[in-house]
């Protein structure tokens, strides 16, 4: 049992950016995909997340109905955009009538200060907003994790914070027998720091992980 791809693949103008892949990933599986810009990295996860169509295959993984893929993954990268117009303590009530939040979600660990849970996101800045990104997505009750780039726009502190949200919710839930974590990262050790395997978005190999 696992995360199969079969067959999978993406192209482009009858370019192949994702090379076909036929794998199967641990239900525990902790992965990597490194590469540079322009490397199919963030296509590979958005494939995963079912925000893009492969150009032929298939994705199967138990808990995960085929036809509610998107459902099942939770997912952030640079392109997601946020509601500005709302406070952070709306957006997670908006989320979390959508979608089930896991026990540990907690507002009051994403700033030191809860004051701003209450204001506009629009005044946030980057790093901010970043932060709000990565705890909707960590937070989700989803059996499918998937983070692209995940400390763009965070300084030391943000780096820190990020390690340890994801390190606490890296298990299974009631919901889930399993949860798989995928980070997207031009070999940023402090983006795969919880990932024990790495592979290029060909699939051609795997790629040592320089330090864990």
């Amino acid at each position: 049992m696992g995360l199969h791809l079969t067959g999978i693949c993406k192209n482009y103008n009858h370019q192949a950016v994702i090379p076909v892949w036929d794998h199967t990933f641990d239900l525990k599986a902790r992965i990597a995909i490194v590469g540079g810009n322009g490397s199919g990295k963030s296509t590979f996860l958005k494939l995963l997340s079912g925000q893009l169509t492969p150009s032929a295959g298939t994705l199967t993984c138990p808990d995960i109905p085929p036809s509610d893929w998107p459902l099942y993954c939770a997912y952030t990268g640079p392109h997601i955009d946020l509601i500005e117009g709302f406070t952070p303590r709306e957006l997670f009530a908006q989320h979390s009538a959508l979608r089930p939040l896991r026990p540990e979600a907690n507002l009051d660990l994403i700033y030191p200060s809860t004051d701003i849970l209450d204001r506009s996101i629009r005044s946030f800045s980057s790093g901010m907003k970043q932060r709000i990104k990565l705890a909707l997505a960590i937070w989700t009750d989803a059996p499918l994790l998937l983070l692209d780039e995940p400390t763009s726009h965070l300084d030391i502190d943000g780096i820190r914070w990020f390690q340890a949200l994801l390190t606490h919710s890296l298990s299974p839930s009631a919901r889930f027998t399993h949860r798989l974590l995928f980070v997207a990262s031009n070999h940023k050790q402090e983006e795969t720091f919880a990932c024990t395997e790495a592979y290029l978005p060909s699939g051609e190999g795997v790629v040592p992980l320089t330090s864990h």
